[in-house]
């Protein structure tokens, strides 16, 4: 009994990291979410070269990650680029992870060009819960607000959600999160957002999402 609730401990201790480490990407330069990507990438690179170097090998030559950033100023991480390791650890008890796209607010004045907002899209068919009553009970979000045309609330930027469907909004303090669900698609069943207030309402030129 001891032992299956301290597994149960350390399973919920482990997927609530997964939520942290998104939002310590926030405010991060290109280069430093390179080289965090990469780290992910020797992990899994590790995991694999022992039974499978050849696989390993592949999978190395699509891990290279632009030298600057894209024009569009989002830095889209999948299976088969430099985001090979974050989709693969990213929500794995809980979610497929399809894509994790890093928004930059550009270079402006003295400041170099920062994270903004992440955007996760995920597959959460296969899990448990729904995945708003997951990321409620295991990543431990406060409860979602209410907006009422009495009481309305202002997102932290122009997301491009569907008007027709449903949004699930916490006010995370110094950050925002969203989720959408998208019915109808193959791989991908929702759209999670994670995003700096402050970066946000400061940025002079904010990507067309």
């Amino acid at each position: 009994m001891i032992s299956a609730l301290l597994v149960g401990l350390l399973m919920q201790t482990g997927t609530y990291d997964d939520m942290v480490h998104l939002r310590g990407y926030l405010g991060m330069s290109y280069p430093a979410i390179v080289q965090s990507l990469n780290a992910k990438n020797q992990i899994l690179l590790r995991n694999t070269e022992v039974l499978a170097p050849a696989q390993a090998a592949d999978m190395r030559a699509h891990m290279k990650a632009p030298d600057t950033l894209p024009a569009a100023n989002v830095l889209s991480a999948k299976i088969d680029n430099v985001g090979q390791g974050i989709v693969t650890f990213l929500f794995e008890d809980d979610f497929i992870t399809e894509q994790v796209n890093f928004v930059f607010c550009p270079v402006q004045q003295d400041a170099p060009a920062r994270v903004m907002a992440v955007q996760v899209l995920l597959d959460d068919r296969r899990a448990v819960r729904d995945a708003v009553n997951t990321l409620q009970l295991i990543y431990q979000l406060p409860p979602p607000l209410q907006p009422t045309p009495l009481n309305p609330y202002q997102l932290a930027l122009m997301y491009p959600i569907r008007p027709d469907l449903p949004i699930t909004i916490w006010n995370l303090g110094p950050a925002e999160a969203i989720f959408q669900a998208i019915p109808g698609q193959k791989l991908i069943s929702g759209q999670l957002w994670i995003t700096d207030k402050t970066i946000a309402a400061d940025c002079m030129n904010v990507p067309n999402l």
